[in-house]
């Protein structure tokens, strides 16, 4: 090689190593963190799975990082940093998230500022707007709580109390659990006249399907009609109140007759009026016979009215003298007079 090459493969070597340390250096700069950060606090129920350095998200986007973790009483005070340049609403909520129980958690910023105050820094979102989940040991915690209150220590008395509660339920009970296997083993040994039993049914059931069918135009044309009656009854429904009414005022008036006349109503319906009936009863023929005349009676008295001759009476109204003209006015006109005002 000579010396002009060797210089050209110098010269590239010393630009791609100054190449390389350029990308380098703005890789550094544009991942570096932005100098700029403000301190903000929350104020969370645990912080379990918080640590310094977790990143703190707003939709998930990193937006600035958890700086320090502080135990106050039943809460913890988390403060965290955020990188300037974005405004966060006074009222935003801190939840701590993660994808698995297990997993490290981060601090979510709930809420998107659009106008009104904002978060100011050095400001601590107060309890009652963060939320944690439940940590893997409190939910172990809580199954091992259901398990104590089931299997206590001392579990053998809780066994005894149920041996001993569970022959309590069953003493007496033998006759009718025989019975029930019984039966049970009698309909498994005999499944046919179960089936032989539905299919008597069915079979039953096909004279009413039958004339069913035989009857349809009548029923649909009843279903058809049905609006019409039911609006009736309806149209009606006011003179049924007004019979209610009057059976009751009814059987008001029958129990004030009974209060007031019933001694001597009763003896009377149970003495003579019994009597009378069963004498009516007994000679019910001679009745008859009697009330066959009647019929007899009525043509004679027609013929003997129509007839030349018949025997008729003579009669003539009393009459009345008025002393004022001088005549006499018969009987069944002086009301007419006195109706019309005449003197």
């Amino acid at each position: 090689m000579s010396g002009r090459s060797r210089l050209i493969v110098k010269v590239l070597a010393v630009v791609c190593v100054a190449a390389a340390v350029c990308g380098a250096g703005v890789a550094v700069a544009t991942t570096r963190e932005p100098a700029d950060r403000s301190a903000f606090c929350a104020l969370m129920p645990d912080a379990i799975g918080l640590y310094a350095g977790n990143p703190v998200t707003q939709m998930g986007y990193e937006v600035g990082r958890v700086e320090g973790i502080e135990p106050q009483g039943d809460h913890v005070q988390v403060t965290f940093s955020l990188a300037s340049g974005r405004s966060y609403p006074f009222d935003v909520r801190a939840v701590t998230r993660s994808k698995s129980l297990l997993a490290d958690r981060s601090l979510e910023l709930v809420g998107n500022y659009t106008t009104g105050p904002e978060l100011a820094p050095e400001q601590c979102i107060p309890l009652e707007h963060t939320h944690t989940p439940k940590s893997i040991s409190e939910i172990a915690g809580s199954a091992a709580d259901f398990i104590d209150a089931l299997a206590p220590d001392d579990g053998g008395e809780n066994v005894r109390r149920t041996v001993l509660g569970l022959d309590e339920a069953l003493r007496g009970q033998g006759e009718s659990a025989a019975d029930m296997m019984r039966h049970a083993a009698e309909a498994a040994a005999d499944p046919d006249k179960l089936v032989a039993d539905i299919g008597s049914s069915i079979a039953n059931m096909a004279p009413l399907t039958d004339e069913a069918l035989r009857r349809w135009s009548s029923i649909r044309s009843i279903v058809e009609q049905m609006p019409a009656v039911v609006a009736a009854g309806i149209d009606l429904w006011p003179g049924v109140i007004e019979v209610c009414e009057g059976i009751g005022w009814l059987v008001a008036t029958l129990h004030d007759i009974q209060q007031n006349y019933g001694a001597d109503i009763w003896p009377f319906v149970h003495g003579p009026a019994t009597d009378a009936l069963k004498l009516a009863a007994t000679r019910s023929n001679d009745m008859a016979g009697l009330i066959s005349t009647i019929p007899s009676v009525a043509p004679f008295l027609a013929q003997q009215t129509t007839r030349d001759g018949a025997l008729t009476i003579a009669y003539q109204p009393p009459t009345v003298a008025l002393t004022t003209a001088g005549t006499e006015v018969p009987m069944d006109r002086l009301l007419d007079l006195v109706r019309t005002g005449r003197n």
